[in-house]
């Protein structure tokens, strides 16, 4: 019952507002303190238990058993972990990939997070990562015999490339397929069966896990390329908790050196780990290839996305090339020289060269430098004919005009010989945004590093990724709207089929309502959109995404509005059907004019939180590759550690929201 006194009412909720602001702030501050038996001090979110936060959700790393008991490597080895720390390994229940970074940041519900992060630059900025525990590379999978057994195959206009959202796998594809449309999902179980379905035409994955999917559920897939890109797997850990990064770092050092790692390792994966870190590839050291030619062969050339929000390469913003080559067959290789176009440039001459064989990669020793305004990279000992050469550059420009560039230059044999390089594949660059000014404006003000050094503003409300998130959301948005603009429309007329069904004389016509009804408000909406998603597509039916999901949420919808419809118009008193009757009038114009306009007016509010319902639903359709809203924010989220992206998000439903009410309010009152 609303309080008669409002200034009462007002006391209370300001003493709510206080006693939840003090619980929080207890909540915050009530880590326990632990140290190692060697005295290094950290705290734990319980007492005498390492808490761990992970997806559980990409085996044989971590999965849940039938029963829920989380199971897999990286469980068993955070066991360890956890037991040579003398604590209680704590589990949480399965979360949302996009949230683990989020969560070990604030240190208030885990201690670490342990899921196949891979340690990356954007994570670094939010977490910390004790030593990496696996070395990884990433694998291309498709199905087999379905026409597509390259990775050239693959990157070309119409095709679809699976990934789970704001993965390095979601990176890799983006970089090196620039021509296919790359679509993202909530979780790899869901990647790996829009191929299956025909929904995608391939998926890119970390191979550990993909050489699992594809041996144990996926089995009419097959692994088209191996890509050894080097990657490393680490357990985040909160930037305030140095100490527990060290004692990770100690416990992960002697369950090495006493040879428990190798026999985990070898336990779940049937071979011996390589003598660095566990990883996928084993050995090498960059020995000749049998198919190299008589001289070098530029194979690719790609550079990472350098626009916050996006995946475009921005011209005149920094950025990390990709250059990869094979030494000719009967050459020797001492030095390198790369070329940018004309206006591009080397800001600095850092950079990585490593000599690949299958998945092995092995740094070379080299000394770079900037010479008239190319990069020359200069080995210590001549490569040998037939390597395999993969060169990462960072702080390359390129011009700020758009359009596709190559990379040249010239090469040095041991021999004196100078020759020149093949042209490099092009590289798409576009123009730079107001929005990627905007943000480097941010980066030089002293009142954002202020705001972000406080944790809470710096999670929730960081400047940049306010713009970022605004700019790149906006496109989701704009389907979140196109997607409910249609598909409300649509559910209209059928739910005022089947809510004539229901109050209908004919029992089959009855059954056939209840039925419908029953179904589509008795099961998860969730659950219907994979059905569609997932299962259409296997019989042979597959319209486009966005068309499917309008269809699937209206059809949703139509089952709520039918019931609001049948009791608006039961609503209505009898004696307006005689009087009707008595008039001469026939059912449907009773209806027409006299039934439906006075129901239209009473279900106006349950029919406007209808609406806010499917607008807010729209959200479910992230979970199959709808590029709507809460997908992009999830993608940025992930990418980022940071929970603003979600925030923006939530201001864009609010932007409909709120007015929408507002306005139907207003529309009632008059009505009344």
């Amino acid at each position: 019952m609303p309080s008669l006194h409002p200034a009462t009412g007002s006391h209370r909720a300001l003493g709510s507002l206080l006693i939840a602001a003090l619980l929080a702030f207890v909540a915050l501050a009530s880590g326990c303190t632990a140290s190692d038996n060697d005295g290094a001090s950290y705290t734990l979110v319980e007492d005498g238990k390492l808490t761990v936060a992970s997806d559980l959700a990409t085996p044989p790393f971590e999965y849940t058993e039938s029963d829920g008991t989380p199971q897999g490597f990286t469980v068993e080895l955070m066991g360890m972990i956890a037991e040579e720390m003398g604590l209680e390994l704590n589990y949480l229940p399965a979360q949302q990939f996009d949230t683990i970074i989020p969560m070990t940041r604030q240190g208030v519900t885990t201690d670490v997070g342990a899921c196949n992060i891979t340690i990356t630059d954007e994570r670094l900025q939010e977490v910390d990562f004790a030593d990496p525990y696996m070395d990884s590379n990433q694998g291309v999978a498709t199905v087999t015999g379905g026409g597509y057994d390259t990775v050239d195959s693959l990157n070309a206009a119409g095709v679809r490339i699976a990934v789970q959202a704001g993965t390095t796998s979601e990176q890799w594809a983006i970089e090196h397929l620039p021509n296919a449309e790359t679509v993202t999902f909530s979780d790899w179980t869901a990647a790996f069966t829009a191929v299956m379905s025909g929904q995608c035409e391939g998926v890119v994955c970390d191979l550990p896990v993909e050489q699992w999917m594809v041996s144990n559920s996926f089995t009419g897939m097959q692994i088209i390329e191996e890509i050894p890109t080097g990657e490393q797997f680490g357990i985040a850990v909160s930037k305030d908790n140095p100490g527990l990064t060290e004692s990770i770092n100690e416990a992960l050092a002697d369950i090495r050196a006493d040879g428990r790692y190798d026999a985990l390792y070898e336990e779940w994966f049937g071979v011996a780990p390589s003598s660095d870190a566990g990883g996928a590839g084993q050995g090498g050291d960059g020995s000749a290839s049998t198919d190299a030619g008589e001289s070098l062969v530029v194979t690719s050339a790609s550079a990472k996305s350098n626009e916050d929000g996006g995946t475009s390469v921005l011209g005149g913003i920094a950025t990390r090339l990709t250059w990869e080559a094979t030494t000719g067959a009967t050459e020797q290789v001492s030095s390198i020289r790369l070329t940018l176009p004309e206006d591009g440039s080397f800001q600095d001459s850092q950079a990585t060269v490593v000599a690949v064989e299958d998945l092995t990669r092995t740094e070379l020793d080299v000394e770079a430098s900037i010479v008239d305004s190319s990069l020359l990279i200069e080995f210590s000992e001549p490569v040998p004919g037939g390597t395999q050469l993969s060169v990462e550059v960072e702080g390359v420009v390129f011009p700020s005009a758009a359009g596709a560039y190559t990379v040249t230059g010239t090469y040095t044999t041991s021999d004196g010989a100078e020759l020149d390089l093949p042209e490099s594949p092009t590289i798409a660059v576009s123009e730079s945004t107001f929005v990627q000014a905007a943000v480097q404006w941010l980066d030089g003000q002293p009142w954002v590093d202020a705001w972000n050094a406080n944790p809470f503003l710096g999670m929730f409300l960081r400047p940049q990724y306010i713009v970022t998130s605004l700019a790149s959301l906006f496109q989701g948005w704009g389907t979140a709207l196109l997607v409910t603009a249609i598909g409300f429309p649509l559910a209209v007329p059928i739910a005022l089929l089947f809510a004539f069904m229901k109050i209908s004389r004919r029992r089959y016509l009855r059954g056939i309502a209840v039925t419908y009804i029953n179904l589509l408000r008795g099961t998860p909406l969730f659950l219907q959109i994979y059905i569609a998603f997932f299962g259409f597509p296997m019989l042979g039916f597959n319209p486009p995404t966005i068309p499917l999901g309008i269809g699937v949420l209206a059809i949703n919808c139509s089952a709520y509005l039918a019931e609001i419809f049948r009791a608006g118009i039961e609503s209505i008193p009898k004696g307006q059907y005689e009087a009707a009757r008595s008039l001469g009038m026939t059912w449907g114009q009773t209806m027409a004019l006299i039934i439906l306009p006075q129901t239209v007016r009473r279900v106006i509010p349950t029919m406007t939180s209808e609406f806010v319902m499917l607008y807010k639903d729209t959200s479910l359709l992230s979970s199959v590759g709808v590029m709507e809203l809460m997908m992009f924010s999830r993608n940025l989220t992930t990418t980022t550690g940071n929970i603003t992206p979600y925030i923006v998000a939530a201001l864009y439903y609010l932007v409909v929201t709120v007015p929408l009410i507002h306005v139907v309010t207003k529309v009632e009152k008059r009505m009344v």
